[in-house]
């Protein structure tokens, strides 16, 4: 009984009807953390617009991964049901008043049906077959662009268009049976969002007739209706006006009309706009929760923004004040990137963090003393950032004062601050403190748990305090070094254009801080198998060269040279442009490409030897003192030592570079002469040629579907064998027999003196496009989800098959008995050749690896960032 009042009086705190001291004295201060759950499935179906999780103060429901729905008590997390046995894929699911209800849609959103459930027992209440609108609707006939279903504790209402125009459905929620229908205006636009107990309707008429009005979900009646203004077209808007509601639990909305947003009440009061919500106050009678995110803030084109923002780190949960419009927000222990708002109940709010959980917070009330927006820490805790970042000699710092307010509420120290060397050669380290408080020890874990998942981390140098990573830039082009650090209540963030200066600055930060608040330094992770790394500026996308006691690699900008045995940088160089995977180090050259330029390098010290701009270059090669390119219309050579051309040819095509082996070069059939570039002969084969010389024997295929087996030096055909459809990659020759997979996934292995099929696998369809390995007695062949097959040389019989846990990036290498492959989230496996035991040697996550090289008694691999030296399995 005493846990039932409480509840009870926590309810009528959060709706503002405490009366007299109480309400004047106690408001909300903080959210506290409550349960966790695994989260594996999606959150939200974008095509039809309902929810996957559905929340109140009874239960939590979370459609799964597995097709499965999950039911938790509201307060505990406990796991009270799992609802299971649906005949088609899960597409929403809502819980209200005591039930469950959950939408199953089959492909295509065909055979829509409705099912509820007592969320108590997890017995089924009744079952129902729907037809939800359409988005596409005709010409004229007015678009629905709110929730299809909407699950309040009054009943359930559906948008369907059995027929036009579009009905509005009230369906008992115990019991599936229409409770009443409306049909909606023609030539108008309609949005709608639900609380617990009403729904709000917002119009778009023909005329710029804007209307909102409240409706009974039980009998579909309007409550009460408000004519909004007309939102002002601007001539610079290339875009219509957009119209939306965010409805809170309890029914206080914002509604937004023509990008200006205003709250109103639950009675149809209009309670404030968006400069007016911002505006200082403070209150203490607040409304469940609209939105999780950043702190909210006017942007520049004067929209009222509550997504992320790059400072501070956690998300905020955002309610209204009840009386003055006012906004409040208080942090939660989740960042702010990735976190949203999924339900909420009286006392409660359910957030899905991007780490793959659903947390549960309960609302905490107390006294108000300021420090609530700081979770409850004092401004003056917060760190001094330049007093954090290490001096650099005859630099200096430049502070960032415009963030150093928070709502409104100033911070009296500056908490982003640029370190600025003396030199425009050095990088500026810039730093922020991104929160203090004391649970930031699991705000780092969540925040950290995303970065592995997401983008490349550093394996090498992380430890229980740092993280080293490249985050994705803004635009998708490339990649941006930063590290976080955590020691003890502060976690702060660090950025700089240059991996290898944040590795010399984010220890020293958190050896101040260690220092600061007096906590032993752990050491990292032991990495045993790994002889030394390399950072690079962003991720490493050239497979290594190793020549001459040097690993030559590029990150997209930049050209290394490091030293292969010890990983010390010899040189580096941007020769300009975004570099192509191509890297070919020849004749004391290093040869590299960005698509219309190519840049010869010296070996030894980078400096640049000679450049020639091309014309719509597409892939190169060296090969016998000569660089051959082509492009979409003709094959040149160039002299490789000074860049000057030698001849052209008007032969072009194929999918890869020319290849050029024993004075022949092969273009799209053709073998040419590669001194002279004179046509030697030709072989039809169709688009996309493959490749592979191998002595005096050429195997070419391509679009004709076929394998021909031709002399090298004259072109007669020695074989041709019909494949089913076009080589995938480039034949493997391997003793007497030659190895070709085609585009169906088909893997054939032909004699390669008579062209006859000994055996084929189906290795089955998808992107898997790597070539396969062999060793004369085991052929290694990929999956196109990753797994890597083992064959039989003989017979084709399946030895072993090893996953890998996500596709291959990378070529199978063979080396001393073992099979190196690397995957696109980052990880470089190690297969025994005998057995497919797998040993993960690194893994970066959420990129992924190059190709690896053996030289030195050591495997050389890029992953992610990082150049690595391996030591072999």
């Amino acid at each position: 009984m005493l846990r039932a009042a409480a509840a009870v009086l926590a309810a009528l705190l959060l709706m503002g009807t405490a009366a007299g001291a109480a309400g004047d004295t106690l408001a909300p201060v903080r959210w506290r953390l409550a349960w966790t759950a695994p989260a594996d499935g999606e959150y939200w179906n974008w095509e039809l617009n309902v929810p996957l999780h559905g929340a109140s103060a009874q239960a939590l429901a979370m459609a799964t991964a597995g097709n499965t729905v999950r039911v938790h008590e509201a307060r505990t997390g406990r796991l009270v049901h799992t609802l299971s046995g649906f005949a088609a894929p899960i597409a929403g699911t809502w819980v209200a008043a005591g039930t469950v209800v959950v939408l199953t849609a089959g492909p295509r959103g065909g055979d829509q049906r409705l099912q509820a459930y007592d969320a108590g027992t997890g017995a089924l209440l009744w079952r129902r077959r729907i037809t939800l609108s359409r988005q596409d609707v005709e010409a004229g006939a007015g678009r629905y662009q709110g929730p299809r279903i909407m699950v309040t504790e009054r009943g359930l209402v559906l948008a369907e268009r059995e027929s036009e125009p579009l009905a509005l459905l009230s369906l008992d929620l115990r019991k599936g049976t229409v409770a009443a229908r409306t049909v909606h205006e023609r030539h108008c636009h309609l949005t709608a969002a639900a609380g617990a107990r009403s729904i709000l309707l917002l119009d778009h008429c023909a005329g710029d007739r804007v209307r909102l009005a409240a409706a009974d979900p039980a009998t579909l009646r309007t409550g009460w209706t408000r004519t909004l203004p007309s939102p002002a077209l601007r001539l610079s808007d290339a875009r219509p006006p957009s119209f939306g509601i965010t409805m809170s639990g309890d029914g206080y909305a914002q509604v937004t009309s023509g990008d200006t947003p205003a709250f109103y009440a639950p009675d149809g009061r209009r309670l404030s706009s968006a400069e007016e919500a911002l505006s200082p106050g403070r209150g203490g009678r607040w409304s469940e929760p609209l939105f999780a995110g950043g702190v909210p803030r006017i942007d520049h084109g004067g929209v009222l923004w509550a997504g992320p923002a790059k400072w501070p780190l956690p998300a905020f949960l955002t309610s209204l004040d009840t009386v003055t419009g006012r906004l409040r927000a208080l942090p939660i222990s989740a960042p702010a990137t990735g976190t949203v708002l999924v339900g909420t109940a009286p006392g409660l709010a359910f957030v899905r963090p991007a780490a793959g959980t659903v947390a549960a917070y309960t609302l905490g009330y107390g006294v108000p003393d300021g420090r609530e927006l700081l979770g409850g820490v004092a401004a003056d805790a917060w760190p001094d950032a330049c007093d954090l970042l290490p001096r650099p000699p005859g630099g200096g710092y430049i502070t960032r004062p415009a963030t150093q307010a928070l709502f409104g509420r100033a911070l009296p120290k500056p908490v982003q601050c640029d370190r600025v060397p003396p030199t425009d050669d050095e990088p500026v380290v810039s730093l922020s403190v991104d929160w203090v408080s004391a649970d930031a020890h699991r705000l780092y874990g969540v925040e950290t748990t995303f970065i592995k998942r997401e983008w490349f981390h550093d394996p090498v140098t992380e430890d229980p305090y740092l993280l080293v990573f490249l985050r994705s830039t803004a635009t998708g082009t490339g990649s941006a070094p930063e590290a976080v650090v955590n020691v003890g209540p502060v976690i702060v963030r660090l950025t700089a254009s240059s991996q290898q200066t944040l590795h010399a600055v984010a220890p020293q930060v958190r050896d101040k801080l260690l220092a600061r608040y007096r906590l032993p330094r752990r050491a990292p992770a032991a990495l045993p198998q790994v002889r030394w790394s390399f950072p690079a500026d962003a991720l490493v996308v050239t497979d290594p060269v190793v020549r001459g006691g040097i690993v030559y690699t590029a990150d997209g900008s930049q050209v290394y040279a490091v030293d292969a045995a010890s990983g010390r940088l010899r040189w580096s160089r941007a020769p300009g442009g975004s570099l192509g995977r191509a890297l070919v180090v020849a004749g004391g050259l290093v040869h590299v490409a960005d698509g219309a330029n190519l840049y010869a390098l010296d070996a030894s010290t980078g400096r640049p030897r000679w450049h020639r701009r091309l014309r719509h270059l597409l892939d190169f090669t060296v090969a016998e003192g000569r660089v051959f390119y082509r492009d979409w219309s003709r094959t040149v050579a160039l002299d490789a030592a000074s860049g000057r051309e030698l001849w052209r040819s008007p032969y072009a095509g194929g999918a890869d570079a020319p290849v050029a082996a024993d004075g022949l070069v092969y273009v799209a059939g053709h073998a040419l002469d590669a001194a002279t570039g004179r046509p030697r002969w030709h072989v039809e084969t169709g688009e996309n040629t493959v490749v592979a010389p191998a002595g005096k024997v050429v195997y070419l295929g391509g679009a004709g579907e076929r394998l021909h087996a031709l002399d090298a030096a004259t072109g007669e055909e020695r074989w041709n064998v019909p494949l089913g459809a076009a080589p995938l990659t480039a034949p493997l020759p391997d003793g007497d027999a030659v190895y070709v997979r085609g585009t169906d996934g088909v893997l054939h292995a032909l004699d390669a003196r008579t062209g006859r099929r000994r055996w084929i696998f189906p290795t089955g369809v998808g992107l898997a496009g790597t070539t396969p390995a062999a060793d004369r007695r085991r052929v290694y062949v990929e999956a196109p989800d990753g797994a890597v097959h083992a064959l039989d040389a003989a017979s084709g019989t399946v030895l072993w098959r090893t996953p890998t846990g996500a596709p291959l990036r990378s070529g199978l290498v063979l080396h001393a008995g073992t099979v190196y492959a690397g995957t696109v989230d980052g990880t470089v496996h190690a297969l025994d050749a005998a057995t497919g035991a797998d040993r993960a040697l690194v893994s970066g996550g959420g990129t992924y690896a190059t190709a690896s090289v053996a030289a030195n008694g050591l495997i050389y691999t890029g992953a992610g960032g990082n150049l690595y030296a391996l030591r072999p399995r």
